[in-house]
């Protein structure tokens, strides 16, 4: 019953990008240009909860052209991209948009993301991050980082809100 709660005040996703939207692994071409590698479902799971009207956003310490484009694309409010220390960022989205940090929840899969998994109300991991990090989670995703994790993690708190069903039914007309 307290998942529950815990769910139904969410009105921010935020999510950390390389070991969650994607697989963590690096990939450059030959002339050192940097390669993405998303998966869709991940996407779908971002317009769901557009739908249901909680907003997105990525907190990362990276920063490439094709994250951006990706982003945009799936029209990800909140994108901040090249922060290592994610905590002050964290305070700087809650209080211009007016949120409690229990009105967050956030998706990370490593230690930097630690400081932000403790203070938000609703912080998840996803399988293949540390123990420390899983054990800091209310939610684990069965799910590894770039396969699905973030779409798992999405209808997870969707059912727990009660609007899944209604999504689905959305979908299956």
């Amino acid at each position: 019953m307290e998942l529950v709660k815990k769910a139904k005040r969410i009105k921010l996703l935020l999510m950390d990008v390389d070991g969650v939207l994607t697989d963590g692994k690096l990939y450059y071409t030959e002339r050192g240009e940097e390669i993405k590698v998303f998966n869709v479902r991940d996407g779908l799971g971002i317009k769901m909860l557009q739908k249901v009207g909680i907003k997105t956003g990525v907190i990362s310490g990276r920063n490439s052209k094709p994250l951006i484009n990706r982003l945009k694309e799936l029209g990800v409010e909140e994108i901040h991209l090249g922060y290592n220390e994610k905590l002050p960022l964290l305070e700087n989205i809650i209080s211009r948009n007016s949120l409690s940090y229990e009105e967050v929840a956030f998706i990370g899969d490593d230690y930097v993301d630690l400081p932000v998994l403790k203070k938000v109300g609703f912080p998840i991991s996803v399988n293949d991050a540390p123990d420390l990090v899983k054990k800091t989670a209310l939610y684990v995703t069965k799910a590894n980082g770039g396969s699905g994790a973030v779409r798992e993690a999405i209808e997870y708190l969707l059912e727990l809100r009660g609007e899944l069903e209604g999504l689905l039914k959305y979908y299956l007309q």
